[in-house]
């Protein structure tokens, strides 16, 4: 087998790993949902104003306990959004990441999108506004959450959403000032789309997705930005079907291997290796990143002090 055979060949059989994934998991029973009035039942059964650090983090295991059964996950999620309820009191804007791929992902290793929640943190900041960015971990990576992972997409999140969309219902009630953005790109806008889904009166929360892949047609509401390209050349995963899909994809990789670091015209992140996705780049520098968000920002909130026309 020649060379070029010999890639095209591993290439082929990444794209069917995946393929063969999302067949699998079909057959995956499916664990019991959390609803949005599980989520707020319980957010009501908690005091209304807010206490010192003992009793917040008291509440927020009382919350977690309406997600989890098992006491680690509560104590885990009560420390995490204790430490973030205090972090952010002073805040006018929380500024969350949510990485886009399978769920391995960290922000420390995107070169793309924490430079966009960067140039939204300043803009806001131009505005007269104070934000933190932090970042929501919905997986450590390796091939058992990847399966995992390829069970939520199935199911468009609706296991792993609720833990977000409490963490952000706590924040929002016990600060009223506050206003969260939820961001991401690819299955990161899905997450971040369904957890607005699970709360669909809080004005306080706000999202900004990119590159949603095709399949996943939920319009957003009024409070969403969704952003299709970034603005240079068009998203594979804007793509017309499966079919279309796959035959751009196979054109793109057809005689190279994939590679430990995203090529720059866009990719698809695998495990740890990347295949080229052409368009799937979303970055501040882009034109139709950086407009978008800058126009959606100065409609939705105005310099602080004035009011906004939402």
């Amino acid at each position: 087998m020649s060379h070029k055979s010999r890639r095209s060949a591993i290439v082929l059989s990444i794209i069917a790993f995946v393929i063969l994934s999302l067949c699998l998991v079909l057959f995956l029973p499916a664990e019991e949902e959390v609803s949005a009035e599980d989520i707020q039942r319980r957010l009501d059964s908690l005091g209304e104003e807010p206490g010192d650090r003992v009793s917040m983090r008291e509440r927020a295991y009382e919350l977690g306990a309406a997600i989890f059964d098992d006491p680690t996950q509560c104590d885990r999620f009560a420390d995490e959004v204790t430490e973030l309820y205090f972090a952010s009191r002073d805040m006018d804007f929380l500024l969350v990441y949510n990485t886009g791929g399978f769920g391995g992902g960290v922000m420390a290793g995107d070169p793309e999108w924490p430079g966009v929640l960067e140039g939204t943190k300043d803009r806001l900041a131009a505005m007269g506004y104070q934000s933190m960015i932090v970042e929501h971990q919905r997986g450590k990576g390796g091939f058992i959450d990847f399966f995992r992972e390829v069970e939520e997409i199935k199911r468009d999140y609706r296991g792993k959403a609720p833990e977000l969309a409490a963490k952000v219902a706590f924040l929002t009630k016990y600060n009223p000032g506050l206003k969260v953005i939820l961001t991401g790109r690819c299955f990161g806008a899905v997450i971040s789309n369904e957890v607005v889904k699970l709360a669909p009166e809080n004005t306080q929360l706000y999202t900004i997705q990119a590159g949603r892949p095709f399949w996943y047609t939920d319009p957003g509401g009024e409070r969403t930005l969704l952003i299709k390209d970034n603005g240079v050349m068009p998203d594979i995963l804007d793509a017309r079907g499966v079919v279309d899909f796959l035959w751009t994809l196979a054109k793109a990789n057809f005689g190279r291997l994939p590679s430990t670091s995203p090529p720059e015209e866009g990719s698809f992140q695998a495990i740890k290796l990347y295949l080229k996705a052409p368009g799937h780049s979303y970055a501040w520098k882009h034109p139709g990143i950086r407009s978008l968000i800058t126009a959606f920002v100065e409609q939705h909130f105005g310099d602080k002090g004035q009011e906004s026309l939402i």
